[in-house]
């Protein structure tokens, strides 16, 4: 069975990549499917960054955590859309098309693609000049930058979501970024 130490091949770029690529999916994609898997993939890649500067331990807590909260989003958001699915058979009685059924699924956003395209390159400038010209209690710059990025991205998705369960989604986005600069600036927590 493979542990998180033989992960050990991904490097933190690989591991910072990763987690801008997942957490800019979140923000960028209104599918809450694809959201959901990026969702937890952005777990996972959370979990390596902290097995990185934490003992394993904690970080497959994390990992755990996560999969038991986009579990339980996965079967509300399933819930969901059987409802209104079932709610336009009511109206109309008979299953509608993926077509009609496109036109009534309420918008998840406020604001359109290109306006969320451009917020998360603005946040990725910000953060890149935090992160390069500023040191957080000796923290290393892909650790606060992966820290930043996430605390920022969930920000966004709170801020440009129309749908209270995508608010759900960048809450959770804010606190994985809270919990990798808390765990480590705080190491004492785990040993």
């Amino acid at each position: 069975m493979p542990l998180l130490s033989d992960l050990s091949f991904l490097s933190e770029l690989d591991i910072l990549l990763g987690l801008v690529f997942t957490a800019s999916l979140i923000v960028l994609n209104p599918d809450w499917r694809l959201a959901l898997y990026a969702l937890t993939a952005q777990y996972v890649l959370t979990a390596l960054l902290l097995s990185q500067i934490l003992q394993p331990s904690p970080a497959i807590l994390r990992a755990f955590s996560g999969a038991l909260a986009t579990t339980i989003l996965y079967v509300t958001l399933r819930r969901l859309t059987e409802q209104r699915r079932a709610a336009l058979i009511q109206l109309d009685g008979e299953p509608p098309l993926d077509s009609i059924e496109r036109l009534y699924r309420p918008e998840v956003f406020v604001v359109g693609f290109p306006f969320r395209v451009f917020a998360i390159a603005f946040v990725a400038v910000g953060i890149v000049g935090i992160a390069s010209s500023m040191t957080f209690l000796g923290l290393s710059a892909y650790v606060l930058f992966s820290g930043l990025w996430l605390i920022a991205m969930g920000i966004l998705v709170a801020t440009v979501s129309r749908d209270v369960l995508r608010l759900g989604l960048g809450i959770l986005l804010f606190s994985s970024g809270f919990c990798i600069l808390e765990s480590a600036v705080e190491g004492s927590l785990f040993l």
